[in-house]
């Protein structure tokens, strides 16, 4: 993960009450607990009172100064806690997207377009020994940290497995002051996709806030209740969990506050994943405070940060993930962490460092604009086979410039390793550093060198 999430725009409770759509069509919904009740067909969306949603038996509703909440004890916690949703004023009344919160709130329905019918019922739960088991499809995790992903604008689903778009939700601190980004349309648009939505939490990568925290159990089982109601309510996938810069010594402490996230998310079907640097012995707060064997116990899985091999103050010009150098890591993790419980996270970017060697100084050189810089300065990359990379040296003002190419051919060769050693699945750090119609290319199995 890029060290500082400098890029982010905190959107806040995006949850206003919406404007009036034009032209609402009336539709009859049917069931026992359902017949006095009516609702609305908006571009496809079905729109109902609130009080339908408590029929499913899960929830409580509750106005508070213009503000719909729901009221709910997550699975596995003792403390009820309140989401607010929104809501969107149809004919003069205040109705909520059925369509989006039925399941969620334990309703299922049918359709019936040319009578205009919904017919809805309680959902049943299926006792755990009817539950069939299932192989997952592999994972495949696209970090977009503003929220700014539109599957019309990207080839991503062209990959098979199940996408999953982690934007960044803010740090614990964030979810505590109740200032995390939020963005309830993206859910939306991410679910008529097909998609899933895992949003990330962070902890600022402060040492001595984040051991704060860790010392603390009341704040982390206020924490994690309040996330655990989010995920219930908005249906998440999940969460992703990137704390960095850690101390050491609180290594068996995050472990445990990873245990106790995972209890009521687990208990709701949700996954839990966390964010896991490469092994460096001489890295103690941002590779030796995670126990690797221990958190794959608790998580559904750990994703490979499988870039920053030569860190963005390196006095010296390097690659940001080379092919051997990731190689070797997850040869090293495979040890600790059983393989199917692995995803390898790669970089859709790379560094470009000037100066003199022992005293660069680097910038972000996002993929897409790799090809623009190769024709400003008419560079001709050159192939490295132990990188599996291509370099560009040139001089600009007299000034040494060099980097190593992070692309089509040296991504497909990082992408056998996901195979090679049995990898849970990919993650790519991040939406918007990539070249268009990238997936399409990782995708293709023919011509792989």
């Amino acid at each position: 993960m890029l060290k500082k999430l400098t890029a982010a725009v905190l959107l806040t409770l995006a949850l206003p009450a919406a404007v009036s759509a034009a032209g609402p069509v009336p539709v009859k919904m049917k069931g026992g607990d359902f017949k006095n009740f009516n609702a609305y067909e908006v571009d496809g969306t079905f729109y109902t009172a609130p009080v339908v949603l408590t029929k499913g038996g899960k929830w409580k509703l509750s106005w508070e100064k213009d503000k719909l909440y729901v009221y709910l004890t997550p699975a596995a916690m003792k403390k009820e806690e309140k989401v607010e949703i929104p809501y969107k004023e149809l004919e003069g009344n205040r109705y909520v997207d059925f369509s989006f919160f039925s399941r969620s709130a334990g309703l299922s329905y049918t359709y019936k377009p040319k009578k205009k019918e919904l017919t809805v019922e309680k959902i049943k739960e299926k006792k755990e020994k009817d539950k069939k088991k299932e192989a997952a499809p592999r994972p495949l995790v696209l970090w977009d940290i503003n929220y700014f992903f539109k599957n019309e604008n990207s080839d991503f689903a062209s990959l098979s497995g199940t996408h999953i778009l982690a934007p960044t939700i803010g740090s614990y601190q964030d979810v505590e002051d109740n200032k995390y980004s939020w963005n309830f349309d993206y859910l939306k648009r991410a679910r008529q996709a097909g998609m899933e939505v895992m949003p990330l939490i962070h902890n600022d990568f402060e040492v001595k806030r984040t051991s704060l925290f860790m010392h603390d159990t009341k704040r982390q089982e206020n924490f994690i209740s309040k996330i655990a109601a989010l995920s219930e309510v908005y249906g998440l996938y999940g969460y992703n969990v990137d704390f960095e810069n850690m101390d050491p010594k609180d290594r068996d402490l995050f472990t445990d506050f990873m245990k106790n996230l995972s209890q009521p998310l687990h208990g709701a079907g949700k996954k839990l994943t966390v964010d896991i640097t490469v092994y460096n012995a001489g890295s103690p707060t941002w590779s030796l405070c995670y126990d690797r064997e221990k958190l794959s116990e608790f998580c559904d899985y750990e994703i490979i940060m499988g870039y920053d091999e030569t860190p963005r103050t390196s006095p010296y010009a390097g690659s940001v993930s080379s092919y051997s150098w990731l190689d070797r890591s997850i040869q090293k993790l495979t040890a600790m962490v059983p393989p199917e419980k692995l995803i390898l996270g790669l970089p859709f970017y790379t560094r470009i460092y000037e100066g003199n060697p022992g005293h660069m100084k680097s910038k972000v050189l996002a993929m897409k604009d790799q090809e623009a810089l190769m024709n400003k300065y008419r560079l001709k990359p050159i192939w490295q086979p132990d990188a599996k990379q291509y370099t560009l040296t040139w001089r600009q003002g007299g000034i040494l410039h060099r980097t190593y190419l992070e692309e089509e051919k040296s991504l497909r060769a990082k992408l056998e390793l996901e195979k090679n050693y049995n990898l849970a699945g990919l993650a790519f750090w991040r939406y918007g550093f990539e070249k268009p119609g990238i997936f399409g290319v990782l995708e293709r199995k023919d011509d792989r060198q």
